[in-house]
């Protein structure tokens, strides 16, 4: 029965145009897992499907994806075999005479030659050379990241190395730490490193963003080489975008395949394809708290040798006022207003984010036209840990109604639900609950006046080899009362509608804590700031100081806890 359902499932996938990820790399831990290899084969496999797959075992090798970095790969097989000073994937051997030569900031030596399968001409090799440094001076002068240790001159001098050799099946670059300089007085899991760029890479987009990708994991192994990899490859992603802004090579990871937008049930900390098209991860806390609180993931992570990522989540979180719990849920409302769902003004991302195209998916399952409506995890794919699922409700014919949301998740197991309000004239409205820690219920009544359409997101927040399931019911009725959620909202209003300056805002707070009110005008900039301070729980009531602003569109955005609401507005004279 459970081969059948994989069936089931894998061909309802193909149906509803999701590509299934399956790498080398899967396919080699999943031997290994299954104990057909050991690992030092593991690790032996592991190199050879980075370095030299014409060699790889058609059984590891056919019907797979392309992995563009082969950098996970190489970290797996260094810790599968235990250390890293062994010869796995050390300096490469150049097919012809070595030609090297400085970058132009004096940063990088660039190692190439012109005869041999590595051939390349000095054109190719000089924008190798420029985009380090563009890496560079992004990365470690601008945004305050470490600059990676020295080599102890293995490459001819304490330069940082660059090696141009073909790499084939797809792979575009590596960054490796094997058999590199340790630095002796580092309290943290610090190497030194060398890049290998692949010497048949035809665009010249795709060629400087390899190389902003593979410079973010030479500066991640200044800070720790032991952490996984999914977040290293999230942040490697982000970092492209960060040092070419205008190129925008990132987006094939998040218009097909396993992603964040496309695949959300998946667990965060996927690997395979995932991880490239989860960039939306640290993206969020770059448009929150600007690149620092990516940067400070890395410093808290190297402040203790070992795996530290998650704690180091949370500790970051923490310095921002909030938790990994209230992140994660934000982060699926973030999620949420992608592609065509963004508006400018909605406080969200930035307008690059509709190039996220094709945007968030909603199963079929989960599409609500007609109350009432009962539903489950679908036979497609239950939440895993850290995943969720969107349901949307049109709520056009229910204008006058509750909606009641009775979900019930697999008991003792931790369930949150995310519910959003959305108005097609860009007023929105969010909140999240946690479900009851033995049942896993929670049952959410909303006010469907005035709003369009109601998004809620079950996210599982367990881990467990048991499947996720859920069920929920939707149904509609007037009058519901007993609910304490009906008024935990922050009812954000303004005193009219178009306002002038001077008129007033009012809101209600759940609960104390810190409250914020920005206002943004139609190109997403932020135009004005309310409020930002600690409040009460309660009704507020604040001045609208719009006198600096000229008439037009503006979005009026309130942040609270765990909370966001947002409404449109007219300024006039």
């Amino acid at each position: 029965m459970k081969s059948s359902l994989a069936v089931i499932s894998s061909l309802l996938l193909i149906f509803s145009g999701i590509a299934l990820a399956d790498t080398s790399m899967d396919r080699i831990l999943s031997a290994l897992e299954k104990g057909q290899i050991t690992d030092a084969q593991a690790a032996d496999l592991l190199v050879i499907s980075i370095t030299d797959q014409n060699n790889l075992p058609a059984t590891y090798l056919e019907g797979t994806d392309a992995v563009p970095c082969g950098t996970p790969a190489l970290l797996e097989a260094y810790r599968l075999a235990g250390e890293f000073d062994s010869p796995l994937a050390d300096r490469p051997p150049l097919s012809g005479p070595e030609y090297t030569f400085n970058s132009p900031a004096g940063f990088f030596k660039i190692h190439w030659t012109d005869s041999g399968e590595d051939a390349v001409n000095i054109t190719y090799a000089n924008t190798i050379a420029i985009a380090a440094d563009s890496s560079w001076q992004v990365q470690c002068d601008e945004m305050n990241f470490i600059t990676p240790p020295p080599d102890n001159g293995v490459g001819g001098d304490d330069l940082y190395d660059i090696y141009i050799c073909y790499l084939g099946g797809g792979v575009l670059g590596y960054t490796s730490p094997s058999g590199e300089y340790h630095p002796p007085d580092s309290t943290q899991a610090c190497t030194a490193s060398h890049i290998v760029m692949g010497s048949n890479i035809s665009g010249i987009g795709q060629r400087v963003c390899t190389v902003a990708h593979e410079f973010q994991h030479a500066v991640q192994f200044s800070y720790s080489y032991e952490e996984p990899t999914w977040f290293m490859e999230n942040c490697a992603v982000w970092m492209e975008e960060m040092v070419y802004p205008d190129v925008n090579d990132y987006i094939a990871y998040i218009s097909y395949g396993e992603n964040a937008l496309r695949t959300p049930w998946m667990d965060i900390r996927s690997g395979s394809m995932y991880w490239y098209g989860a960039f939306t991860w640290p993206w969020m806390m770059w448009d929150k708290w600007n690149y620092q609180a990516v940067r400070e993931v890395w410093e808290i992570c190297s402040a203790v040798a070992g795996l530290n990522m998650l704690p180091a989540h949370e500790e970051m979180f923490s310095n921002h006022g909030t938790n990994f719990e209230s992140f994660f849920m934000q982060y699926g409302l973030w999620r949420w207003f992608t592609a065509a769902n963004w508006f400018t003004g909605c406080g969200l991302y930035d307008e690059e984010c509709t190039l996220w195209v094709p945007g968030p998916r909603v199963l079929p399952w989960h599409i609500v036209t007609t109350l009432p409506f009962s539903g489950d995890q679908t036979a497609v794919y239950p939440p895993e840990t850290y995943g969720i699922h969107w349901i949307t409700v049109d709520l056009s014919s229910y204008q006058d109604q509750w909606i009641l949301m009775e979900f019930d998740g697999r008991d003792g197991f931790e369930w949150n639900l995310g519910v959003i309000m959305q108005s097609d004239a860009g007023d929105f409205s969010f909140n999240w609950y946690n479900g009851d820690a033995a049942t896993g219920e929670v049952t959410v009544s909303i006010g469907a006046d005035g709003w369009d359409s109601a998004i809620f997101f079950p996210a599982f927040m367990s881990s467990s080899s048991l499947d996720h399931l859920y069920t929920f019911d939707l149904s509609a009725t007037t009058g519901i009362e007993g609910s304490p959620e009906n008024r935990d909202i922050l009812d954000l209003n303004v005193s009219s509608n178009p306002i002038q300056a001077g008129g007033f805002v009012t809101f209600d707070l759940p609960s104390d804590g810190n409250a914020r009110i920005c206002v943004y005008d139609m190109s997403g900039r932020m135009a004005a700031s309310l409020l930002d301070s600690e409040m009460q729980a309660g009704s507020h009531t604040l001045q609208f100081e719009g006198s600096d602003l000229s008439e037009g569109t503006y979005f009026i955005m309130l942040f609270a806890n765990d909370q966001v609401s947002g409404q449109k507005v007219v300024l006039t004279r």
